[in-house]
């Protein structure tokens, strides 16, 4: 993943976000949606990071996206629609 994709992870990760502050208001009939949205932002999840950490041992998350720069647009967008949803 190249740096120029620095700026749409960071809005993904920031709408992503916001959507888990309120996920207690997400409607039934928005759920399907919502987990298929947090499959497609699990590369993004800093948790998983942990789960492979060692104590005394350097770490950098690894880079686990491996779409391109339009995917993680579409990606964002997504988000973006649903927050959208949510808001109404």
């Amino acid at each position: 993943m190249l740096n120029e994709n620095t700026l749409l992870i960071g809005q993904l990760l920031q709408i992503r976000d916001n959507i888990l502050a309120k996920r207690h208001a997400i409607p039934s009939s928005l759920q399907d949606e919502w987990h298929r949205l947090v499959e497609r932002t699990s590369a993004f999840d800093i948790r998983q990071a942990f789960n492979t950490a060692r104590k005394g041992a350097a770490f950098a998350k690894p880079n686990m996206f491996e779409g391109s720069a339009n995917e993680l647009a579409n990606l964002v967008n997504a988000l973006r629609a649903f927050n959208q949803k949510l808001s109404r």
